[in-house]
């Protein structure tokens, strides 16, 4: 194995070790640790991507061929970006702020809809490669041409993402708008069907007998 990749996949497995350990034993420094690892080793793979253009994490220098160039250099940044979150994460459960953080971004979601942006837009690049550069009218038609569409839809998806966080960035109040009609829309269809569902179940004159037990049951005749 590559001493490069050895070292990557030993960084997210050590991370891996010491966060279980660190969850079983109660060791917060131990857990913190062992998420820095995993970050640090998804983020050197990354690197090794973007800097060499041959995928990361390769076992041997002759494997992986097919995503060499502008493949691997997309799934690069997309590990770094990955890398980096599982960093800063680290940090933030480190400092004891991660109940914090978490309610920043969910008050001020920017940061994660460009993330999930660029990620979708990583995906749907990929997507639109032909690796194996397989041949041929079926291939084309019943593999290529929908996974090429599917991928197109997720880089509109992604876009999309990080026009929103640049709208929030700059507008909170707008956004915050946004949502709050968009949810009313939503709810809507809801809101109109709770009074006739209510109004079919309510009982009509007539239409159901007392029980026996009730005071205005008619006696009971004996033969």
């Amino acid at each position: 194995m590559r001493p490069l990749a050895l070292l990557e996949y030993a960084a997210v497995i050590v991370g891996v070790i010491a966060v279980m350990a660190g969850r079983s034993f109660a060791l917060s420094k131990g857990f913190h640790l062992g998420v820095f690892l995993i970050g640090a080793g998804i983020a050197l793979g990354g690197l090794e991507s973007v800097v060499t253009r041959r995928l990361g994490f390769r076992p041997a220098d002759d494997s992986g061929e097919v995503y060499a160039g502008a493949p691997a250099v997309i799934a690069g940044l997309m590990a770094l970006l990955v890398g980096a979150g599982v960093i800063a994460a680290a940090y933030v459960l480190d400092a004891g702020r991660w109940d914090a953080t978490v309610r920043q971004l969910i008050a001020r979601p920017a940061p994660l809809l460009a993330a999930a942006g660029l990620l979708l837009m990583g995906v749907g690049a990929l997507m639109t490669f032909n690796l194996r550069g397989r041949r041929g009218l079926a291939w084309m038609l019943l593999m290529r041409v929908p996974r090429t569409l599917f991928g197109v839809v997720l880089v509109a998806g992604g876009l999309s993402c990080i026009g929103l966080a640049v709208w929030e960035w700059r507008d909170p109040q707008g956004y915050g708008r946004f949502l709050r009609n968009l949810q009313q829309q939503f709810d809507w269809p809801i809101r109109i069907r709770q009074p006739s569902a209510r109004a079919s179940s309510a009982a009509t004159a007539g239409s159901v007998f007392p029980s026996r037990n009730s005071r205005n049951a008619p006696p009971a005749v004996e033969m």
